[in-house]
Formats: C-alpha cells, sequence, structure tokens
C-alpha cells in the first residue's frame, strides 16, 4: 500500500488520557516525516479530513463510530487506537503504537472493507449504520409488536422488546448480547436478531445483500424508537415502515499485516 504522508487525528478528549496519547501519536508521526493536524473537536469539524491519506481515532469503538460519516464521504481509511474497554475495530493498542506506527507510515498495512446498513424511513432519505440499527419500545418494560418482510414477504409479526438489525461488525455489539449469531467481517449480509422475544422459538435471521427488510410498527401503545450505532436515527419520531438492507458504501478500517479477526475474539470473549 502507499505510505502515509499526510495523517488526521481525532481526539475524544474526554477519554483520560487521549490527548497526551494523541500528542504522542504526533510526535512519533512527525519524526517519521508525517504531517499531521488534529482535533479535539467531536464530532470533528466538517471536512476535516478531506484530503487526508488516513484518520487516526483516540477514543474507543465509540469515537470511531462518530467518524463513520466523514470517513465514507471522502474514502479515508480510518486507524483507531484502543483508549476503551473492548475496542473491536482498533488497530493497534497505546502499548503497540511505537511498534506499529513505522509499519502504518510506510505502507505495511490492508484496508479491509466493511458493510454497512442503508436504512431509511417512509418517504425519507438513505442513511448509513457500521454497527447496528435497532428498533425498540417506546416504553421500558413494555412489549413492542412489530412485523418484519423481506421484499414484501412477510416474514413473521414479532411481539418483544426490540429487534437489532446488525452488520458484521456489528455482531460482536447488541447483536451478539441479544443472543445473536457472530459474522466474519467480510461477509455482505444483516443479522436480525429479536431482544427478549415472547416466543421462544423466534431466533436470529441472516440476509444476504440485494434484499430489502421492512419493519412495519403494529399497534403499540408509545412511538417505538430506533437507534443507529447508539444514537437516534431521526431527528423526529420515524415514521414506519423503516427500509433496511446491506448498502453498497464501505467503510475503510486500516488494518496491520499481522492483524487476525478470530485472536481479537479470543481476546476479547475470552475463548478457549
Amino acid at each position: 500500500m502507499k505510505p502515509l504522508k499526510k495523517i488526521a487525528i481525532v481526539i475524544n478528549a474526554s477519554k483520560p488520557g487521549a490527548v497526551d496519547l494523541a500528542l504522542r501519536l504526533e510526535k512519533i508521526a512527525d519524526g517519521y516525516g508525517v504531517t499531521s493536524i488534529k482535533t479535539s473537536e467531536f464530532p470533528c469539524p466538517l471536512g476535516f479530513i478531506k484530503g487526508i491519506d488516513a484518520c487516526f481515532v483516540v477514543g474507543g469503538d465509540g469515537t470511531l463510530l462518530g467518524m463513520m460519516k466523514e470517513a465514507v464521504r471522502y474514502d479515508v481509511p480510518v486507524v483507531g487506537i484502543r483508549h476503551g474497554k473492548l475496542g473491536f475495530l482498533a488497530t493497534f493498542s497505546p502499548e503497540e503504537m511505537d511498534e506499529s506506527l513505522p509499519a502504518l507510515f510506510s505502507g505495511e498495512y490492508r484496508i479491509r472493507q466493511l458493510s454497512m446498513i442503508g436504512y431509511c424511513e417512509a418517504g425519507g432519505e438513505s442513511k448509513l449504520a457500521l454497527n447496528d440499527l435497532v428498533v425498540k419500545s417506546g416504553t421500558n418494560g413494555r412489549l413492542a409488536r412489530f412485523s418484519v418482510y423481506v421484499d414484501n414477504e412477510r416474514i413473521a409479526d414479532y411481539a418483544c422488546d426490540g429487534i437489532v438489525f446488525s452488520t458484521p461488525t456489528g455482531s460482536t455489539a447488541y447483536n451478539l448480547a441479544a443472543g445473536g449469531p457472530i459474522a466474519h467481517p467480510d461477509a455482505q449480509v444483516v443479522m436480525m436478531t429479536p431482544i427478549s422475544a415472547h416466543t421462544l422459538t423466534s431466533r436470529s435471521v441472516v440476509f444476504p445483500a440485494g434484499l430489502s427488510l421492512k419493519v412495519v410498527a403494529l399497534d403499540n401503545v408509545d412511538d417505538p424508537l430506533v437507534s443507529a450505532d447508539g444514537q437516534p436515527a431521526f431527528i423526529e419520531r420515524p415514521a414506519f415502515p423503516v427500509q433496511i438492507s446491506v448498502s453498497k458504501e464501505k467503510f475503510s478500517l486500516l488494518e496491520l499485516l499481522n492483524h487476525s479477526h478470530f485472536k481479537v475474539l479470543r481476546n476479547k470473549l475470552n475463548w478457549g
């Protein structure tokens, strides 16, 4: 891959130690002749990463998810420096920085194209989610009722706390906590996992790219809530039905050449 000559550093200053870590990164980059710009404004200013070779994010997976729209808009690969509890998307940890950065700067890396969910409300424009789209009951402790269709064929009606629609990247997040499967990051699929379904036979279903899912809200006491990557998916209350599919857009994540997806799973999930 091409060497990195100009990088952006995006810092979540609310994370203890993140600012010092970013200063250390900036110093190392300068020592290798790599120009850097940095900001602690989060979300970062619009257009901040335009024309940049790679964007280094200091602040954990949540901060990295917050860079998704800008990274996709300008087709800039993102480097995650682990500064959270899990860090499934991290390229390396702070302890590995001195060893890993020279290789990255010289072009010893690969770029993984992560699939995303495209979604929209009735009559709305399409939006993107990197981890998941979650449709939930608008009242804690009260069941919500939804119908889900694939290409206009009804799959089932669900009485549940909600439904998680997950990408492979998000399969280790809410989807996993709800009992859903883990998917390889190169898979082009959407996983649908009911949350605390009233029917015990309700299980996860995996859909390939090219299919369109539709969620219809049935008779609910309160308006259902819809979130994308942990944030409200729509400015106002959602207009159902909500459409969901594998997007043609991709998120570029920069990885070390020796990165192993299954090693990360073994370490993070305490597999044997």
